[in-house]
């Protein structure tokens, strides 16, 4: 698909102009309210919006414009919406009323407006599991194991050494695993999101290229006592552990953030609206993929 900028989903907000430009609308200067002697314009509305919403905004149109590129409408996506939707009406009172005070004209605006878009934003997040394949095993470097959490070293060499005789991991934890322990034997996804196990292990079970008993004693600390750990490598093939990847991470919000900048840069998307653009900058710098320098850490 070719790359074009998504500017012009919300043009009242970002300009293709010189840095340090802002936005303005069409006939800014007509009234829209009067109070006493003070007359209100559509400029001003404009301008108070800009300021309290107008990033927020501008991130919903521009995931809208995302959506209608990568995620179309599907009959099953309105077949859920409308059910939802009759679902809330069975179950709430005065339901039309209270979408009414939300600002929906009726309940196929909020379908439209609302439960379709959350339907395509969960399809979005599972495509990206797909389309960034690459990135997500860079940063989360996934892989499934069975792992078995012994009270000390001295006990985890004992456990391996039973692996590597080739008996099953559920009987060596069985015999050797700690008390309450976590990780029992049966399989597992790791990720670098399972913060109980070392670097180490997450990092080698990511590594090796052959599933099979990791000859290695691990250790890490938990809850304030160091345990150790033994591992036997299932898989980190990823198409074969895809699918627990996305279980286990798709709700994850930093995972949801990456998401949304990956098709940020797919599109090469571009602020130029310098009080959107600071508003950006302030609060969610990851957002101005143009700019990727302001989303460096300073360590």
């Amino acid at each position: 698909m070719k790359k074009t900028p998504i500017l012009f989903v919300c043009a009242a907000m970002m300009l293709t102009g010189c840095s340090g430009a802002t936005a303005t609308i069409k006939d800014k200067d007509e009234t829209i309210m009067t109070i006493g002697d003070t007359k209100y314009t559509k400029g001003d509305e404009y301008e108070l919006l800009k300021i309290s919403t107008g990033s927020d905004l501008t991130m919903e149109l521009v995931k809208q414009a995302i959506y209608k590129q990568e995620v179309k409408v599907t009959k099953e996506m309105k077949e859920k919406a409308q059910k939802q939707v009759n679902d809330y009406k069975e179950n709430m009172e005065n339901f039309d009323e209270q979408i009414h005070s939300l600002g929906y004209k009726n309940s196929k605006q909020y379908m439209n407006k609302v439960l379709i878009p959350s339907l395509q934003a969960s399809e979005l997040t599972e495509k990206y599991f797909t389309d960034a394949k690459k990135d997500i095993q860079k940063t989360y470097k996934p892989s499934k194991a069975r792992i078995i959490q012994c009270e000390n070293k001295a006990t985890a060499k004992k456990a391996l050494k039973a692996l590597k005789n080739g008996t099953d991991p559920e009987e060596v934890a069985q015999q050797y695993m700690v008390d309450s322990a976590k990780y029992s034997g049966k399989e597992t996804l790791v990720t670098t999101k399972t913060t109980d196990l070392s670097t180490r292990l997450i990092n080698t079970l990511s590594k090796t290229k052959k599933a099979g008993v990791i000859d290695e004693v691990f250790t890490n600390e938990s809850s304030g006592t160091t345990y150790a750990y033994v591992a036997v490598l299932v898989s980190n093939t990823y198409k074969d552990i895809k699918d627990d990847v996305y279980t286990a991470l798709s709700s994850d919000d930093d995972v949801t953030k990456a998401c949304l900048v990956y098709y940020l840069k797919k599109y090469n998307f571009e602020v130029h609206d310098q009080d959107i653009f600071n508003n950006l900058k302030a609060n969610n710098p990851e957002y101005l993929v143009s700019r990727p320098d302001l989303s460096e850490s300073d360590d």
